[in-house]
């Protein structure tokens, strides 16, 4: 049995301006993100963290159609809260949408990755890409903040050698954007899910190339990150695959932050619970029996 963490979009900004008639702090989960890492470690005695996407992000970028979401500076600051958790040598972060120009993510730190895989004794712990090749889309009417969610076609071809080479190990891949989409159907993934087509966001484009090779093999979880909802937390069955969701960690709306998660995993089985920023209390969104 291995415990592991699952923390993702804590949207760290050191430059942006509170809004004039919205939260007093800056934009994003700040020093609370330290606060729930060591959490995480101290009080669930997880042994690491994964964190898939949007680390950071520059708030003048959605209004704004210059490349650049994020400066080295975001990440300074953003790896200055994770190790002042006490716990950084065990933290692991993916890009999302925001963390582009993904040449500025690479370079913030040896924990900064596009795809990474860690073995434990009958688990295999694999966290990819989403952000594509990191180019931003949008208008001034809706914002620039669209990163397209994609998984690049060499990151598919890692994905299904390193599923295959898991064998009988349980097998948690962690995304960004949403893995899946099912049209008129809002519980596939999430309630946000719901978009046609045209406007889809939320999940990656090639979604159904992804779930074709995720099902084609047993004991897989994702968890996924991405969607800016405060309310909704679970775990979605599509053709054996498990794929979870949970609140938007940075409270977008009030500037708080939600819930942050940890999994309880081994080769015959995989929970996963949410714990809430303010009240600590614990939600269990999965218990699956492999």
């Amino acid at each position: 049995m291995v415990k592991i963490g699952w923390l993702s979009d804590s949207h760290v900004d050191p430059f942006a301006e509170p809004e004039p008639n919205g939260p007093s702090e800056l934009p994003g989960a700040g020093e609370r993100l330290t606060e729930d890492i060591t959490s995480l470690f101290r009080d669930y005695d997880i042994q690491d963290l994964y964190f898939n996407g949007d680390a950071v992000f520059q708030s003048d970028a959605f209004y704004d159609s210059d490349y650049e979401h994020s400066q080295t500076e975001h990440y300074d600051r953003f790896w200055e809260l994770v190790d002042n958790s006490g716990y950084g040598d065990n933290v692991i972060c993916t890009p999302g949408n925001h963390d582009v120009p993904l040449q500025y993510f690479v370079e913030s730190d040896d924990r900064a990755r596009l795809q990474y895989k860690k073995e434990y004794d009958d688990v295999t712990v694999l966290m990819v890409n989403t952000a594509g090749s990191g180019w931003v889309s949008g208008s001034p009417e809706s914002g620039y903040g669209w990163t397209t969610g994609y998984v690049p076609y060499s990151d598919l071809q890692w994905l299904d050698r390193e599923l295959e080479k898991a064998g009988d190990n349980a097998k948690i891949v962690y995304f960004h954007h949403h893995a899946w989409f099912t049209p008129g159907d809002p519980k596939a993934s999430a309630a946000t899910d719901s978009q046609s087509l045209a406007d889809l966001y939320w999940v990656c484009r090639n979604y159904n190339a992804i779930h074709d090779v995720l099902s084609s093999y047993d004991k897989v979880v994702c968890p996924q990150g991405h969607t800016a909802q405060m309310t909704s937390e679970g775990s979605s069955n599509v053709d054996g695959v498990e794929y979870l969701y949970k609140k938007h960690y940075y409270h977008v709306l009030d500037g708080g932050v939600t819930t942050y998660a940890y999994l309880d995993v081994d080769s015959t089985q995989a929970t996963a619970t949410t714990i809430d920023h303010n009240t600590g209390k614990e939600n269990e969104i999965l218990n699956k029996k492999f």
